[in-house]
C-alpha cells in the first residue's frame, strides 16, 4: 500500500521501488476529517501488485487496469465528495446554522465536573469525618434544609445528643433503624489525636458507610491538612472504600481557600451550603 498526493507521483514511486513491471491494481481517494468535517487532507492509497521475478504481469480486471480507468474512479469520487461537501457548507442553508453549532461544540470548554452531593436514599450511610466540632456543624448543615428527613448518630470521640456508634454492629444496627424510618443515616465522626490517627482512622472505615466525607478547614496550613487527609484515604481504601469528598469550613475567612484544591478530592460543601464546584 503507498499513499501519495495523486495517481501520477504513486505510479512514479511504485516502479522507482518495485521495478516498471509493478502496476496499481487499486486506488482511493482518501479525506482525512478535518475541523467538523472541514479543513481535511486529500490522498490517494494505492493498492500496488508486484510480480515475482521471472514472471510476467498478471492480467488484472478491466476497470483497474489501467491508469485511465483508476483515474477515472478517483474523479467520479471527487465529484461525489465535492457536491457533498458543497451542499453541507452552503451558507444560505439550514445545514450551514447546523454546521456552525457543530464548530462551536467543538471549541467549548469541557463541562465541569459533576459536585458530589450527599446521598440522601432510604438507608443510605453518610459517613462525615474529621477533628473537632466543625464535623458536628457540618452534619447539622448538611441535614438543615429538611431535619425529619435524616437520622444522625455520632462516632468516635465525638460526644453530642444523638445515638453513639461504638463498633460495626452499632452502625447496622442504625442503618436498620434508618430504613424503618424511611430516612437516610448521617454520623458524625470525629477522629482522635495525630498520635492514634492510624486507630482512629480504622475505626471509621470498619463502620462501613456508603459514602464518605472529609472535614478541611482551610484556615489550616496546607501540609497539615494533606498529611491526614492522605492519610484518611489511604485507611478507607485499605478497607475497600473510596473518601468521597470534601466538606470545607472556614472559606470565607481566609485569603487562599483554594489551597484545598491540592488535596486531590472534589469539594462538595463548602461553609454550611453545597459547593457550586468541586474547586474553590
Amino acid at each position: 500500500m503507498l499513499k501519495g498526493s495523486g495517481l501520477d507521483a504513486l505510479t512514479r514511486e511504485a516502479a522507482a521501488l518495485y521495478g516498471p513491471e509493478a502496476r496499481i491494481v487499486r486506488a482511493e481517494r482518501v479525506l482525512e476529517r478535518g475541523l467538523a468535517g472541514l479543513l481535511g487532507r486529500r490522498h490517494v492509497e494505492a493498492t500496488v501488485l508486484v510480480p515475482e521475478p521471472g514472471l510476467a504481469a498478471p492480467v488484472v480486471p478491466h476497470s483497474l487496469a489501467g491508469r485511465a480507468g483508476i483515474a477515472a474512479l478517483l474523479d467520479d469520487a471527487d465529484r461525489a465528495e465535492d457536491a457533498l461537501h458543497t451542499s453541507e457548507v452552503s451558507t444560505q442553508g439550514e445545514r450551514f446554522d447546523v454546521l456552525l453549532e457543530r464548530l462551536r461544540g467543538e471549541f467549548d470548554a469541557p463541562p465541569e465536573p459533576h459536585v458530589p452531593s450527599v446521598l440522601d436514599g432510604v438507608g443510605d450511610f453518610v459517613l462525615v469525618a474529621g477533628f473537632g466540632g466543625a464535623v458536628l456543624a457540618v452534619v447539622r448543615s448538611m441535614g438543615a434544609h429538611d431535619p425529619g428527613r435524616w437520622a444522625r448518630a455520632t462516632a468516635g470521640d465525638l460526644v453530642a445528643d444523638w445515638p453513639h456508634l461504638e463498633t460495626p454492629l452499632d452502625a447496622l444496627s442504625a442503618r436498620a433503624d434508618a430504613v424503618e424510618r424511611d430516612v437516610p443515616l448521617l454520623v458524625a465522626f470525629t477522629v482522635g489525636p495525630l498520635d492514634a490517627l492510624d486507630a482512629s482512622l480504622a475505626a471509621a472505615a470498619a463502620l462501613r458507610a456508603d459514602q464518605v466525607w472529609l472535614v478541611v478547614d482551610a484556615r489550616h496550613k496546607p501540609e497539615e491538612t494533606a498529611e491526614w487527609v492522605e492519610a484518611s484515604s489511604s485507611c478507607f481504601r485499605a478497607a475497600g472504600l473510596a473518601v468521597n469528598a470534601l466538606a470545607v469550613v472556614g472559606a470565607a475567612e481566609t485569603r487562599s481557600p483554594h489551597t484545598v484544591n491540592a488535596l486531590g478530592l472534589p469539594v462538595g460543601w463548602v461553609d454550611g451550603s453545597p459547593a457550586p464546584r468541586t474547586v474553590l
